[in-house]
């Protein structure tokens, strides 16, 4: 492995920590006058922080599976989608009233954030399986 890239555990965490602080804090602005709003801020940061970490190791997963050109586009959104998907689930189980503006920022920053990553894992050749 590379040393300048990060050690993988720590790549993760801070994932994981920016996921929870940003999107939770993001799920609570947006049903700030509703009455789930404590139930759908510490969903979207209980959810962002264990997906945060475990999404981070799953694109490094699918990316270490993956050859070029393919490893930075699917392992950048594939996982990334299906774990919206369930967030989007867990919103509506809850009765979260603005799912698509409380995943909005997860949508648009998140996806271009674990592209980002990839770039980075594939510009690094950082050994993730």
């Amino acid at each position: 492995m590379t040393p300048s890239f990060e050690h993988k555990r720590t790549r993760l965490l801070v994932t994981a920590i920016s996921s929870a602080t940003f999107y939770g804090g993001w799920a609570l602005f947006v049903n700030w006058n509703t009455e789930s709003r404590v139930a759908s801020t510490t969903a979207q940061a209980l959810c962002s922080f264990i997906a945060g970490y475990y999404v981070a190791s799953l694109v490094e997963f699918v990316f270490g599976l993956l050859e070029r050109p393919w490893r930075v586009p699917i392992a950048s959104t594939v996982p990334y989608f299906g774990v919206l998907g369930i967030f989007a689930g867990i919103h509506y189980w809850i009765g979260t009233p603005h799912i698509l503006y409380t995943l909005l920022p997860n949508i648009i920053v998140g996806t271009a954030y674990f592209i980002l990553y990839c770039v980075k894992l594939e510009k690094f050749a950082v050994d993730t399986v």
